[in-house]
Formats: C-alpha cells, structure tokens, sequence
C-alpha cells in the first residue's frame, strides 16, 4: 500500500488556511509556494523540509510536482 502524498493545497487545507498562510508558517515566500502549486516551478529541497516542520507530515509524504 502505498503512502498518501500531499501538494501544497492539501498541506494548506490541512492547516485551515491558504497557500499564504502556509508559506509563513514555512517561512517561505508566499509566491514562490503558488508557483509551486501551480506547476511553475520546481521545490527546493529547503521548501521541503521547512513544510515537513511546519505540517508535522513526514517528507516523503510531501508532493514534491515532478
């Protein structure tokens, strides 16, 4: 079984609040995660570990939009 993987939207939900919000929580710039989200650009590896510690999910859970 395979584990479930979250995108940025879902990460945002989880938190009950929008990709902005998440961004400061993951002290990441709000328009770089958008752009994230919508495929416009890629995750660094810095987005993803700032977003494991902000959402308690596990990196390997974690979207990362290839």
């Amino acid at each position: 079984m395979e584990d479930i993987k979250f995108n940025v939207r879902a990460l945002a939900a989880m938190t009950k609040g929008s990709i902005e919000e998440l961004a400061k929580m993951a002290d990441i710039n709000p328009t770089h995660l958008k752009d994230v989200s919508a495929n416009r650009v890629k995750m660094t590896a810095r987005d993803l570990v700032n977003l494991s510690k902000a959402t308690g999910v596990k990196i390997e859970n974690i979207d990362i939009g290839e």
